[in-house]
């Protein structure tokens, strides 16, 4: 059987609804290597996974889920770049492409200090979207049923 070169994981109920308990979890999962594979291997730009370090193949990811995880009671700026060393302006200009600029430019900018009742939970979502953009490690990124929550 040939390799897959890119696999699509679709896991809106109202789009595919034949995908309930379909594994993608456990592909996540195993794209993290949380979980070993007992059989098979996956293989990302020619290399298979299993010979990559664990640190190094997870620095290459970028996971977005349902549920955002954000730093209450740290500034905007932290969420966006934990490591504090992007330039505003990649910050604004992420954060401009999500759409949030606006609504952070009103709580007082890269600073504010947010709260874990300070985002809707789409903009939540929209936060973790613009801090997957600016990390310059991260390569590959992975949407687990990320737009659940956000309302067009």
């Amino acid at each position: 059987m040939p390799a897959l070169e890119l696999l699509l994981v679709f896991s809106r109920s109202n789009l595919i609804n034949y995908f309930l308990s379909s594994g993608k979890s456990s592909l996540i999962s195993s794209l993290f290597r949380l979980i070993e594979l007992t059989s098979g291997n996956i293989v990302i730009d020619g290399l298979d996974i299993s010979t990559i370090r664990r640190n190094s193949l997870r620095a290459q990811l970028n996971c977005i889920s349902q549920e955002p995880f954000l730093l209450p009671t740290c500034s905007v700026r932290l969420n966006i770049d934990p490591g504090s060393g992007l330039d505003d302006e990649v910050l604004i200009n992420a954060l401009q492409k999500v759409k949030l600029w606006d609504v952070i430019e009103g709580l007082g900018g890269l600073d504010a200090i947010i709260t874990a009742q300070t985002f809707s939970p789409g903009q939540k979502q929209l936060l973790c979207f613009a801090s997957a953009m600016v990390r310059p490690e991260g390569k590959i990124l992975i949407l687990d049923e990320a737009t659940s929550r956000y309302v067009i």
